[in-house]
């Protein structure tokens, strides 16, 4: 089931996420500003999206940060 997800980061993160989200293909998402942060909005991910999103922004449980 495809549902919309949100991934919070730092600005400086969120330079590195755009550019390894555009390698994978994906873009079909917004950013949006919330505080001293930014949020990736993506609509109606399908589950194997949500696995790969998850686990590129560190939220799958076992990916560990650089």
């Amino acid at each position: 089931m495809a549902k919309r997800l949100y991934f919070f980061v730092s600005l400086h993160d969120a330079l590195r996420m755009c550019k390894e989200l555009s390698q994978l293909g994906v873009n079909h998402y917004h950013v949006l500003p919330h505080d001293m942060e930014v949020a990736f909005v993506f609509e109606r991910a399908s589950d194997m999206t949500q696995l790969v999103l998850r686990r590129l922004f560190g939220t799958d449980g076992v990916s560990q940060p650089d």
